[in-house]
């Protein structure tokens, strides 16, 4: 059996998270000192920080397509 045309999906491109260095430090610390401790009180607040300054990704939702779909099964 021969294809004619032979479709691929693209590569999903993997993006570096941007928050992991604060969130090791944050679980390194809560393993030496314990969840509660005071000590991790600064790495909290830098992981906190760099959460904050994430950019905030919208994904576009066609909903007339949605709602056309749920309306098909009632058809």
């Amino acid at each position: 059996m021969r294809l004619k045309y032979l479709r691929t999906k693209p590569r999903k491109v993997v993006e570096a998270s941007p928050c992991i260095a604060e969130m090791g430090a944050m679980i390194q610390c809560w393993t030496a000192s314990g969840v509660d401790d005071a000590k991790c009180m600064q790495t909290a607040k830098m992981l906190a920080d760099c959460m904050k300054n994430l950019p905030t990704k919208v994904k576009n939702v066609n909903t007339v397509n949605y709602h056309l779909a749920r309306l098909q099964k009632q058809l």
